[in-house]
């Protein structure tokens, strides 16, 4: 009897573990997520403002980033806010 317990309690620890694991797995999977969509949200703007292809305005958008040696997803939340235009962004 006393073995089944120790077996179960060590069955819901890995249980557990696997839980909490699969649980930051699918939070940094959101996060890709929303940072992806901000990226080409701020691509499509910037490729309508400047009326450039979706791929040139990409290679802008993170020329930008790198010039300004600022993170991509936040130079790109700021052009979004700003309709696709750096200034301010």
């Amino acid at each position: 009897m006393a073995s089944a317990t120790i077996e179960s309690r060590i069955s819901t620890t890995v249980q557990q573990k696997r839980i909490a694991k699969l649980e930051a797995e699918n939070e940094q999977l959101r996060k890709f997520l929303h940072d992806n969509r901000i990226v080409e949200q701020a691509t499509g703007a910037i490729s309508a403002r400047y009326r450039m292809a979706p791929s040139d305005a990409l290679d802008m958008l993170c020329d930008g980033a790198t010039s300004q040696r600022r993170d991509l997803h936040e130079l790109a939340s700021g052009i979004v806010a700003n309709g696709g235009s750096f200034a301010g962004a």
